[in-house]
């Protein structure tokens, strides 16, 4: 992974930014609103716009999801982000998550403790393991396509 630094004009990247452009609330303890979906489900989200790619995949409303592959103890998924779009990865509900960029140019914010944010450029087809200890977002420089793994906690 390579540390990139955020271009002139580009949209808000740390969460609390984000949070703040979307709710109107700039504060540093501003979350991220919690969305109507789960972002890596194939359920389509609300309003989604379905123009941009077709079946298989769901319109979400950051570009579309597919769940590829599910099993008692695993599940699989392909996203695919528009430019521009940025994505809350959730860790809730999920152990062992990995991500890996298949296609596009994209950056992940890690949350650290003490609210420092690191910046790193994915790399096509070196996978990313996400630890729940931290949050995450995905910030899509060009159209991306990303492979997604995880199992679900025991219920």
């Amino acid at each position: 992974m390579v540390e990139v630094d955020k271009p002139a004009g580009a949209p808000p990247t740390t969460p609390q930014q984000a949070a703040g452009a979307e709710t109107g609330d700039a504060s540093p303890e501003a979350a991220p609103p919690a969305g109507p979906s789960d972002p890596l489900d194939d359920v389509p989200d609300p309003g989604a716009d379905d123009v941009d790619f077709g079946p298989p995949f769901s319109p979400k409303t950051f570009g579309a999801s597919l769940v590829w592959a599910r099993g008692a103890n695993y599940v699989c998924t392909v996203l695919r982000v528009k430019e521009g779009e940025n994505v809350v990865v959730s860790t809730q509900g999920r152990i062992d998550m990995n991500v890996m960029l298949t296609g596009g140019r994209a950056v992940l914010e890690v949350g650290m403790a003490g609210g420092d944010i690191d910046r790193v450029e994915l790399l096509p087809a070196s996978p990313v393991p996400i630890a729940a200890d931290r949050t995450y977002r995905l910030l899509a420089v060009t159209e991306v396509e990303l492979f997604t793994v995880y199992s679900p906690l025991p219920t």
